[in-house]
Protein backbone atom coordinates (compact mmCIF):
# COMPACT_ATOMS: atom_id res chain seq x y z
CA UNK A 1 0.00 0.00 0.00
CA UNK A 2 1.37 3.24 -1.14
CA UNK A 3 -0.13 6.75 0.15
CA UNK A 4 0.95 9.89 -0.43
CA UNK A 5 0.16 13.54 1.06
CA UNK A 6 1.77 16.50 -0.60
CA UNK A 7 5.33 15.70 -1.65
CA UNK A 8 5.59 12.79 0.79
CA UNK A 9 5.11 8.82 0.51
CA UNK A 10 4.87 6.31 2.40
CA UNK A 11 4.56 2.46 1.95
CA UNK A 12 3.00 -0.49 4.28
CA UNK A 13 2.35 -3.92 3.72
CA UNK A 14 -1.29 -4.42 2.67
CA UNK A 15 -2.19 -5.91 5.94
CA UNK A 16 -4.10 -5.17 8.88
CA UNK A 17 -2.07 -5.96 12.02
CA UNK A 18 -5.28 -7.20 13.86
CA UNK A 19 -6.14 -9.63 11.94
CA UNK A 20 -3.84 -9.74 8.84
CA UNK A 21 -6.51 -9.21 6.58
CA UNK A 22 -5.94 -6.89 3.27
CA UNK A 23 -6.51 -3.12 4.16
CA UNK A 24 -8.20 -2.42 0.62
CA UNK A 25 -11.85 -2.86 0.31
CA UNK A 26 -11.38 -2.27 -3.40
CA UNK A 27 -8.33 -2.53 -5.67
CA UNK A 28 -6.44 0.73 -4.74
CA UNK A 29 -8.90 2.01 -1.69
CA UNK A 30 -7.29 2.54 1.38
CA UNK A 31 -8.31 5.54 2.52
CA UNK A 32 -11.10 6.94 4.96
CA UNK A 33 -13.32 8.27 3.15
CA UNK A 34 -12.30 11.92 4.15
CA UNK A 35 -8.57 10.95 2.76
CA UNK A 36 -6.62 11.72 5.76
CA UNK A 37 -5.59 7.64 7.38
CA UNK A 38 -5.07 4.68 5.71
CA UNK A 39 -8.58 2.97 7.51
CA UNK A 40 -8.69 -1.23 7.00
CA UNK A 41 -11.70 -2.34 5.54
CA UNK A 42 -12.46 -5.34 7.48
CA UNK A 43 -12.89 -3.16 10.81
CA UNK A 44 -12.20 0.13 10.27
CA UNK A 45 -9.41 0.55 12.26
CA UNK A 46 -7.40 3.63 11.03
CA UNK A 47 -4.18 4.22 10.75
CA UNK A 48 -2.16 7.48 10.63
CA UNK A 49 -0.13 7.57 6.95
CA UNK A 50 3.22 9.06 8.37
CA UNK A 51 4.06 5.92 10.53
CA UNK A 52 1.52 3.37 10.47
CA UNK A 53 0.39 3.96 14.05
CA UNK A 54 -3.65 3.06 14.76
CA UNK A 55 -5.19 5.26 16.14
CA UNK A 56 -8.65 3.92 16.19
CA UNK A 57 -10.55 0.50 16.22
CA UNK A 58 -9.31 -3.01 18.01
CA UNK A 59 -5.22 -2.81 16.93
CA UNK A 60 -5.17 0.33 18.56
CA UNK A 61 -1.57 1.23 19.86
CA UNK A 62 -0.14 -1.78 16.81
CA UNK A 63 1.32 -0.17 14.12
CA UNK A 64 1.27 -1.05 10.38
CA UNK A 65 4.48 -2.54 8.75
CA UNK A 66 6.59 -0.09 6.78
CA UNK A 67 8.06 -0.77 3.46
CA UNK A 68 11.18 1.13 2.11
CA UNK A 69 10.08 4.01 -0.70
CA UNK A 70 12.78 4.14 -3.27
Amino acid sequence: VVVRRGAQVWAYENRCPHTGAPLDWRPGQVLNPEGTHIQCALHLAQFQMDDGLCIHGPCLGQSLQAVPVE
